[in-house]
């Protein structure tokens, strides 16, 4: 009965660690370490950079910020290479008022990731 018993505790272990190795790469996705300006921030004048930080690479497929005026143009756009940092600068200089930053990536584990931040600019 006792190997019985032992036989069973191996073979639930074993199970356990199975299971556990296959989710691994499901809580594997590369989290945001940042933003510029900080989420929630005040900045004096307009932001020469707006951006985001991983803790992985990240391929950016969407990078939209919209203030007082409605969506804001952007000098550059998202590319198809995937990077830890991503940057854009307004094509013109943002006026006062609140700004939203939405964004979406494809993380290297293949799983589509989004998230935002708000900024507001002070004259």
């Amino acid at each position: 009965m006792q190997t019985k018993n032992t036989i069973h505790n191996t073979t639930r272990a074993a199970l356990a660690a199975l299971l556990l190795a296959l989710a691994m790469p499901l809580l594997a996705h590369e989290g945001d370490l940042g933003s510029t300006p900080e989420d929630g921030a005040t900045v004096q004048g307009s932001p020469e950079a707006i951006g985001i930080e991983f803790e992985g690479a990240m391929r950016i497929t969407q990078f939209d910020v919209t203030g007082p005026n409605g969506r804001v143009r952007m000098a550059n756009r998202p590319g198809n290479e995937p990077t830890e940092r991503y940057f854009v600068e307004p094509a013109e200089p943002l006026p006062a008022g609140s700004y939203q930053v939405r964004w979406r990536g494809l993380a290297r584990d293949g799983h589509m990731m989004s998230d935002g931040f708000r900024f507001t600019v002070e004259d």
